[in-house]
């Protein structure tokens, strides 16, 4: 029970971080995270001394992830780049983990070679997601930020297999260069193999069940999610990398996307938030546990001797600086080419040198590194905890600062005043073919107004002439009520019952916010208290109405004379807001109150056949949408960014409206 409030602690803090993310936006996420973390650590005692076992790390939060960024990788980027990702996840992996990792001997000659190599292979791997983050609002170039993308993508792999390897050399106190070579061959291709091998397997069966129409979302949508587990498992069993096998396995996955869009929309939708929605919260998962652990780590460390914490916080800025420098030799001596400004050779290099960004992959190796050696705590595992954790933070801090002044601020694609134009311009379009279609008037409206919905809703600026016009339409509505007890088409306990249920449905248009929760409370209170004492008493007059015939035709009756007063007066209210005694300048009240009319006489005409002709004119009303965007394109009165922002909101809107199944309710 202990273990699931502390991830459940973790969680909300996670969540806590992106809220305060969303209000200080120039802040990156990994700081907010880390300070909640440290906050969560200060006020959670069981967080006082936490370590997370490593190997459920590796398995829980970073094969998922890895294989989150194998399925997002864009496979034509990276063949056209292939040799610079090579080139920067292999070679200058390797370069850099050979010089910082014998500096850290050098430097801290207690710190034995093999765990140095260790720490050098800890925060060599960059981070395209932290990338993603500090150049936010700087203009980088989309074919620059993908290369960097498959980087991070390879040399989070290349780091983890020589971490493995050192630490296997530290353990065993045994290393020949030779046997090493070809481990790091086996482990390395071995991975990529299996994964490759495993994730076509796996596409297949997903292919093969939707063919046989098994493709509900608690099949495929849970079948991807332990996708990244089963491959990581069987990797590990193969002693071969199982990080590499699942970001080949993601690889494989994105290849054969095509082959799985097979399934219906909604599947692909919840599928890919749900991707989403679990590697953010990954991603946070690992920097709250960082701050998290921070107290800890520097506890101990400063229990020694306050000097060496100020001496580890040197050495980690020399080995950031030394990585720097060699990640801009590497592309200044053209090793590897990655064009940003190309006609500014020297800023172009230190631009690609300082997003050499550390993050997730970092932080994840470094609690992965074991908790016990031969019965006795792991030596220097939160020296090399601390010091992976001061690289990360000066490698976001340093390119905050420098980037933005190398860079151009990243430029909006079009304006939102455009956006909103178009937008109403669109639903405009939609609303004037809807209409000469001359199908039900009233289902025509109630579309309609769920297409301007589109459209921000306007504020109530005078409450009270809402309540005016409230009262205007029920005078309309009484009026129709006296008309009908005059032809004798209702009784008068017709019109006085159909007033009681109105009463009941309206008393909130007339009240503040509020008053109308206060009245909402109220009425749900007194519902369930004469619930409670008289349940059994309507629980049985219930059963003698189903059970008794002339009872239900009674009931049935009284409904259906309900619903004719209710279509009645809905008409003569809508004809009432149309005509000249109403003041066109108040046209949000008035769009106001039509809608609650449309949705109370959904709720009081609901039949199949109005949801059938609603639903068949949102089919079209959308389709219009689709055509007034392709025509604007066509015609480039539109920017393909602004039609692409458009075409994605009428693909949310219609996923919302057409595969809700209680739309009408």
């Amino acid at each position: 029970m202990e273990i699931v409030i502390l991830v459940l602690v973790l969680v909300i803090a996670v969540l806590v971080s992106n809220i305060i993310a969303s209000k200080f936006t120039q802040v990156p996420l990994a700081f907010i995270e880390i300070a909640v973390g440290l906050l969560v650590a200060f006020i959670v005692p069981y967080y006082r001394h936490y370590t997370m076992n490593p190997d459920l790390f590796m398995l829980v939060v970073l094969a998922p992830l890895m294989f989150y960024e194998g399925l997002n990788t864009n496979m034509r980027v990276l063949r056209r780049s292939f040799s610079t990702t090579l080139s920067l996840a292999v070679g200058l992996a390797l370069v850099t983990v050979s010089i910082v990792g014998v500096t850290a001997h050098l430097t801290l000659t207690e710190l034995a070679l093999p765990l140095a190599f260790a720490l050098a292979a800890i925060i060599t791997p960059t981070d395209a997601v932290a990338v993603s983050s500090v150049t936010a609002n700087i203009a980088m170039p989309e074919e620059a930020m993908q290369t960097l993308k498959n980087e991070s993508l390879f040399n989070d792999a290349s780091g983890i297999v020589i971490f493995d390897l050192a630490l296997q050399a530290f353990t065993t106190g045994k290393f020949s260069f030779t046997f090493g070579f070809f481990d790091f061959t086996y482990v390395f291709l071995g991975g990529l193999l299996l994964g490759m091998i495993l994730g076509s397997l796996l596409v297949s069966l997903r292919t093969f069940l939707i063919s046989h129409r098994m493709d509900n979302s608690s099949v495929i949508v849970t079948l991807g999610i332990l996708t990244p587990f089963f491959v990581y498992f069987v990797a590990e069993l193969a002693h071969v990398s199982g990080i590499l096998a699942v970001v080949a396995a993601g690889l494989v996955h994105g290849v054969q996307e095509g082959r799985l869009r097979l399934t219906s929309t909604k599947i692909q939708v919840v599928s890919n938030t749900t991707w989403e929605v679990l590697s953010d919260n990954l991603n946070g998962f690992v920097f709250v546990l960082l701050g998290v652990s921070l107290p800890t780590v520097i506890s101990d460390i400063s229990y020694r001797n306050n000097t060496f914490l100020l001496f580890l916080i040197g050495l980690s800025i020399l080995l950031y600086a030394l990585m720097t420098i060699l990640r801009y030799l590497w592309l200044r001596l053209g090793l590897a080419t990655i064009r940003v400004r190309p006609e500014y050779k020297n800023t172009n290099c230190w631009i690609i040198a300082l997003s050499g960004i550390h993050g997730t992959v970092t932080l994840a190796m470094a609690f992965s590194l074991p908790l016990m050696l031969h019965g006795v705590t792991f030596p220097y595992r939160n020296d090399l905890l601390f010091i992976a954790s001061v690289v990360i933070v000066l490698s976001m801090l340093v390119p905050s600062l420098i980037l933005p002044a190398l860079l151009p601020r990243q430029k909006e694609p079009f304006l939102r005043e455009d956006a909103n134009a178009a937008r109403k311009e669109m639903i405009n379009y939609a609303v004037k073919k809807i209409t000469e279609l001359n199908e039900d008037p009233l289902e025509t409206q109630a579309v309609i107004a769920t297409l301007h919905s589109q459209n921000r809703p306007e504020k109530i600026k005078n409450r009270r002439i809402l309540k005016q016009l409230f009262a205007q339409t029920r005078d309309v509505e009484n009026e129709v009520l006296d008309e009908m007890v005059s032809n004798d088409e209702i009784s008068e306990k017709d019109r006085r019952l159909y007033q009681r249920t109105m009463l009941t449905r309206d008393f909130h248009s007339d009240n503040s916010i509020l008053r109308g929760l206060w009245l909402q409370l109220s009425y749900r209170f007194v519902y369930f208290f004469k619930r409670l004492i008289h349940g059994r008493k309507i629980r049985q007059n219930q059963q003698r109405i189903r059970h008794n015939p002339k009872l239900m035709k009674k009931f049935k009756s009284k409904h259906d004379t309900l619903v004719e007063i209710e279509d009645r007066t809905t008409q003569q209210v809508f004809k009432y807001l149309k005509s000249p005694m109403v003041n066109k300048e108040s046209h949000t009240d008035i769009s106001i109150v039509q809608r609650y009319y449309r949705e109370r006489h959904r709720r009081y005409q609901n039949n199949s056949n109005s949801n059938e002709i609603q639903e068949e004119l949102f089919i079209k009303a959308f389709q219009f949408e689709y055509n007034f965007v392709q025509n604007q394109l066509s015609e480039n009165k539109l920017t393909r960014e602004l039609a692409t922002a458009l075409y994605e909101q009428i693909s949310n809107d219609e996923l919302i409206y057409m595969q809700n199944d209680e739309i009408y309710d």
